[in-house]
């Protein structure tokens, strides 16, 4: 086993071009056609779903481009929506409340995913060398998606719940620096009254420049103790964007949220975005094993159904995979591409293991993501989906972690959408819900209804709705394609 000092990244780049051809057209050609859903207009294959949030309905079945065959865990049966206000369409699962009590899981050993390894890679390091691999074969579990199950806590619009979570979380919060109980929230709109996307927001003040970019519902929450609890006071604002400019001082209170700032710009927005960046920071140790073969298959039709609801939307995929120190290799990468078959295949390739210990080094993960992908500039929309199920492993040289890593989203306006799989802990949960949070997206974590890897643990929330994660992922993606943000699914029970 190789020990380093420094994280060791493997490119997946140079596979992916020979998935481009016939092969890989037949896949998608294979799947079936998925028509608009939700929204003004759009007619769904199915009863459209019914709940407070603006994004896709979720309709019948889609085939993936992945090939399926029954896989050798037991089916289960999953259990019945209970009655609620609205018809129940097949992306919700069911509605109840969360356990009060935390559920006590341990991350264990899990089965390996993928394909044959190749034989030659590229090794990036400080300089470019090639180094051969042997050969690993992997046993082959075929699945097809639709299998996950999820729920979201959207604690950037429940505010008031939030706040009292933190006070209930005071531990986590010290450990791991990230005090989020003071919010000013930032809304800039164009001349017709549209939100704008894209828009560079700069507050200076206290010692502190800091800088923000909405998104495309306009929106950017600034967390001042972030940045230091010395900010605050009067700030001065300066607004940025092809819609025009603006200039105003905020008063920041040094407790509490402080009043939200509505920034109207006289010209015309350049309208919805049409370019999609959708990047992945997977932790790929042993124990992610089911889950990560499992969203491996769920990918193609995630995407299909983004691209039939939102016609004309250029979707750019690209993944980070991250292990630990102690691994022969910490991070391995595919780059953004548009040839999701050949995305699909070559994250086929990347098997989970190694890790030992519980945390892993997530910060290098991020790193790599935040500062190696490279992200659409300009009117985007730009998400991280971030899944794991361990926290970031402390070591004292790290320069980037995951406080770093929010600050890049901040300023760049990358959604960071957490995603907890079975063996997730209360600190992962803490880290996880600060990261949505600081960057407008709901806290998504995976739940037991699928039957699909350990025991998950409950958030420590009011009400859960349970949905198909694929559709949930799907449903995010697309309302905030449409200007509409991200949220999590309500159903209020009978």
């Amino acid at each position: 086993m190789l020990h380093r000092s420094a994280p060791l990244y493997l490119s997946l780049v140079t596979a992916i071009a020979g998935c481009a051809g016939g092969s890989s057209d037949r896949a998608f050609a294979s799947s079936a056609s998925y028509g608009s859903s939700g929204g003004a207009g759009g007619s769904a294959a199915s009863a459209p779903m019914s709940g407070s949030y603006g994004g896709e309905s979720s309709g019948g079945a889609m085939a993936d481009s992945v090939a399926s065959t029954p896989t050798s865990r037991p089916a289960m049966d999953m259990p019945s929506p209970v009655r609620a206000s609205a018809p129940v369409a097949p992306g919700t699962m069911a509605v109840r409340r969360a356990e009060a009590s935390p559920v006590a899981v341990g991350a264990t050993a899990g089965g390996s995913a993928g394909m044959v390894a190749p034989t030659s890679v590229t090794v990036t390091t400080t300089t470019s060398v090639t180094t051969n691999v042997a050969p690993v074969i992997v046993e082959q579990q075929q699945t097809t998606a639709g299998l996950l199950t999820a729920a979201t806590v959207g604690d950037h619009d429940r505010r008031n719940p939030y706040l009292e979570y933190l006070g209930r979380h005071s531990g986590e919060r010290s450990m791991l620096r990230l005090d989020m109980s003071r919010r000013v929230r930032f809304r800039v709109l164009d001349g017709q009254g549209q939100p704008v996307n894209d828009a560079s927001i700069s507050v200076v003040g206290s010692g502190a420049q800091v800088a923000g970019r909405s998104h495309a519902d306009g929106i950017w929450d600034f967390y001042p103790n972030l940045y230091g609890a010395q900010v605050g006071g009067t700030m001065s604002v300066h607004v940025r964007s092809s819609a025009g400019e603006a200039q105003a001082s905020v008063n920041v209170p040094f407790g509490g949220d402080g009043q939200d700032v509505m920034v109207r710009l006289n010209g015309s927005s350049a309208g919805a975005p049409r370019v999609l960046d959708l990047g992945f920071a997977i932790d790929v140790t042993g124990s992610m094993g089911d889950e990560l073969h499992y969203i491996h298959a769920e990918l193609s039709n995630i995407v299909q159904r983004i691209q039939a609801s939102v016609p004309g939307t250029t979707v750019r995929v690209g993944a980070t995979f991250y292990r630990d120190r102690t691994d022969p290799v910490v991070v391995q990468q595919i780059p953004f591409t548009t040839n999701i078959p050949g995305f699909v295949s070559m994250m086929g390739t990347v098997s989970a293991s190694g890790g030992g210990d519980y945390p892993e080094d997530m910060n290098a993960g991020l790193e790599a993501a935040m500062r190696r992908l490279q992200w659409s500039e300009g009117n985007a929309v730009r998400v991280l989906v971030v899944v794991a199920d361990a926290p970031p492993q402390h070591y004292n040289d790290t320069q980037f972690t995951y406080r770093e890593a929010m600050f890049d989203a901040a300023s760049r306006g990358i959604r960071l959408l957490p995603v907890a799989a079975s063996g997730a802990d209360r600190s992962v949960e803490y880290l996880f819900r600060a990261m949505g949070a600081s960057s407008g997206a709901p806290y998504v974590y995976l739940t037991d209804e699928s039957g699909v890897g350990n025991p998950h643990m409950e958030a420590d929330t009011d009400r859960v709705a349970v949905e198909r994660f694929n559709g949930l992922l799907t449903r995010l993606v697309i309302s905030d394609l449409r200007g509409q943000g991200m949220h999590e699914m309500i159903r209020d029970a009978q």
